[in-house]
């Protein structure tokens, strides 16, 4: 797989208006980009570790306030992965958005993204819908798969045409082909507006979850 065309594919479709195609290209980034780093690995442990072992881009580029790394969603999933056996935000993505759109499935109801990056707003925004088994990103997520791809070492000498580019908030532009590979120099760009990290908590609706 071509992380680079993937990613390339991921942000045509995003200035579509297709955004369930743009999730779809940005995990098989994700997921191009763990089988390179961890070829031993089945797709669902290769995809939510790499995932996990960036939440301080993904987080930040997709789901900025929430501690990634403690917070538990109240979703039954095939085989979490995540420490403790409840589902994180890995396992919901792989779980929900690239199993079931990959597979040719509609997405669920209720897993429908927030159109936060094409609906604009003063300030920017980033929203987040829970009910009890349903989790509705914002379809900045799809831009923090992406830059988790970019990002990582392995994937320096990808390249993307001309003119593409992520921006973190309004107060950041990276040209894509200028920061591949360069994860140890996010921290610089995330240190921009830095905010508490929040562990969310759904009490009794963890109860009632289970691995399928």
């Amino acid at each position: 797989m071509n992380v680079g065309k993937s990613v390339t594919k991921a942000i045509d479709e995003m200035g579509c208006g297709d955004h369930e195609s743009a999730m779809l290209h940005a995990c098989n980034a994700v997921d191009g980009t763990a089988t390179k780093l961890y070829p031993s690995l089945g797709s669902n442990a290769r995809f939510t570790k790499l995932l996990r072992d960036n939440y301080e881009i993904f987080g930040p580029m997709g789901m900025p306030g929430i501690n990634l790394v403690e917070t538990r969603f109240p979703v039954s999933l095939v085989r979490p992965k995540a420490p403790g056996g409840e589902p994180d935000i890995a396992d919901v993505i792989y779980g929900v958005h690239r199993c079931t759109q990959g597979h040719g499935n509609e997405l669920p109801e209720g897993f429908e993204l927030f159109y936060d990056t094409t609906e604009k707003t003063t300030p920017p925004r980033t929203r987040i819908a829970i009910e009890e088994g349903k989790v509705k990103l914002s379809d900045r997520t799809i831009f923090g798969l992406i830059a988790v791809a970019v990002l990582c070492p392995v994937n320096i000498g990808q390249s993307t045409p001309d003119g593409y580019y992520l921006t973190f908030g309004e107060l950041k532009t990276m040209i894509i082909n200028e920061w591949w590979g360069r994860a140890t120099d996010f921290p610089a760009i995330s240190a921009l507006a830095p905010m508490p990290l929040v562990k969310l908590d759904f009490g009794d609706w963890m109860h009632n979850i289970k691995a399928i």
